[in-house]
């Protein structure tokens, strides 16, 4: 459906949906941090100025993010909340993008139930809460969308100008928009090798080639400091991460998509309404869909190729395009259901409406388990295992709990282990043997016999549940070993 250009923007309308985005992500935002954020704020946030802007440590670092989160601790203390605080402002005003981008080719009241969706999505809040540059990249992508769908609209040089500003900032987020951008410069281009086009057409591209040269210029200058140590880390050198491969990629998004619609049969009508919508925009634009999915499409093919980890939180820059596909689809469905003549049919059909709103109070249902427990509760089984050890008995760290807990927590004293040789140099006659681990995928990839050892012999104390995907704090003890003769 193309817009209705008379109908006035629902000010108040977007006003309210941005007060409840930004109430849902202010919500228990100083929860104990996770491992990514406990890097960042470590590896990057804490550094000096000077140094986030001119060491690139490794693919932890979101260099905007950095930069923002900086300031932030430096105008509001050292907090959990404040090392989150740019992810939840720019998480909420990604409900109003959504809607401005959304304006350029559809209803009002189309636009309106995509950003009501993107108001209760679990995971949308769940990044918004995180001290990491998803959520920001998810407002970039639509705000550098926007701007080339206006560009394109008005014919405006200044529209292009702020892309490159709006681009070059997104790829200095994550290095992934990229390929948004070259996505973007990709659907503008296809057009220019038809037979027929006139010079006027052809005429009509040469802004947005402009934005995008600008875009790419001004991120090599972003990056221009660290731009070696960038390749280094994310083309030249192997990743070290093995778990997260496409398959774990695929699996881990099926099982957030459950977690987020509340039932697999939630996940089977998404999907049902996502192909019905998919295919009413290829009738209506093969541009605008293809600046739905083209970026996806590149930014999980660049990741095979280069073979980097693949992770669904590389999605989550896309998720206002999955809600207008979804909305697309439900206004398709609710149409062909209406009884009536072509020419009489409703604007909204009632079924619509009515998909559309079970679908928040399914994820506004959902929201419950997001708030209960925190990513990773790192700080409950450290009082957890000060509680039950004697002063002689070690505590040893596995995988992704050794970092937490050396620096963030400064317990230099519980020693690090990456291999089964390790946990048995470590044992201490006569002593029972704390350890404490997570994302035992990591630990099986890196060592398996060392994860096999922890299944079969180390009795589990506590398990202290989180909500990332495998990030439970396990808590467990081997038994002491028996002194030679």
């Amino acid at each position: 459906m193309a817009p209705e250009v008379n109908e006035p923007t629902p000010w108040l309308a977007l006003l309210l949906l941005t007060a409840l985005a930004l109430a849902l992500r202010a919500f228990h935002l100083n929860d104990v941090l996770w491992y990514d954020e406990i890097r960042t704020l470590q590896d990057s946030v804490r550094a000096p100025l000077w140094q986030i802007v001119t060491v690139y440590p490794g693919e932890h670092q979101h260099t905007f993010y950095s930069i923002l989160a900086h300031l932030s601790i430096a105008a509001f203390g050292d907090h959990a909340w404040t090392l989150r605080l740019p992810s939840m402002l720019f998480g909420a005003l990604t409900v109003p993008m959504l809607f401005l981008f959304a304006r350029e080719f559809v209803s009002r009241a189309e636009a309106l139930l995509a950003s009501l969706l993107l108001v209760v999505s679990y995971h949308h809040i769940w990044f918004s809460q995180s001290a990491r540059g998803y959520a920001i990249l998810a407002f970039l992508t639509l705000a550098s969308s926007w701007l080339l769908m206006r560009g394109l609209r008005r014919g405006r040089l200044s529209d292009f100008i702020w892309y490159a500003i709006v681009s070059a900032l997104g790829i200095y987020t994550h290095v992934t928009m990229v390929f948004l951008v070259a996505s973007h410069a990709l659907l503008c281009v296809l057009p220019l090798g038809l037979p027929g086009l006139d010079a006027a057409r052809r005429e009509r591209w040469k802004l947005p080639m402009i934005g995008f040269a600008l875009a790419g210029l001004f991120a090599l200058l972003l990056y221009a400091p660290f731009m070696l140590q960038a390749k280094e880390r994310l083309v030249t050198k192997p990743s070290p991460v093995r778990a997260a491969t496409s398959r774990w990629a695929l699996a881990e998004l099926a099982r957030g998509l459950e977690i987020g619609l509340g039932s697999a049969t939630a996940v089977l009508v998404g999907a049902a309404l996502l192909a019905t919508g998919a295919w009413s925009y290829l009738k209506q634009s093969r541009f605008i869909l293809g600046l739905f999915l083209l970026p996806g499409v590149m930014t999980v093919g660049a990741a095979v190729v280069l073979h980097r980890p693949v992770r669904p939180r590389f999605a989550l820059f896309a998720i206002g395009f999955g809600l207008l596909i979804v909305v697309r689809g439900a206004m398709e469905l609710g149409r062909a259901l209406q009884r009536r003549p072509e020419g009489e049919r409703q604007a909204l059909p009632p079924i619509t409406l009515l998909l559309v709103l079970t679908a928040t109070a399914l994820s506004a249902v959902s929201l419950r388990e997001l708030y209960r427990y925190p990513k990773q509760d790192f700080a409950s089984a450290l009082q957890f295992i000060e509680s039950q050890r004697t002063a002689l008995e070690p505590v040893l760290t596995a995988g992704p709990a050794t970092y937490p807990y050396h620096t963030y927590f400064q317990r230099p004293t519980w020693q690090g282990i990456r291999s089964l040789d390790e946990l048995q140099r470590a044992r201490t006659a006569g002593q029972r043997v704390f350890v404490v681990y997570t994302l035992a995928s990591y630990i099986e990839g890196d060592a398996p016999e060392l994860m096999r050892v922890l299944r079969s012999q180390c009795t589990l104390e506590q398990s202290f549940r989180g909500t990332l995907g495998g990030g439970d704090v396990t808590v467990c003890a081997l038994p002491p070993v028996t002194a030679a003769p």
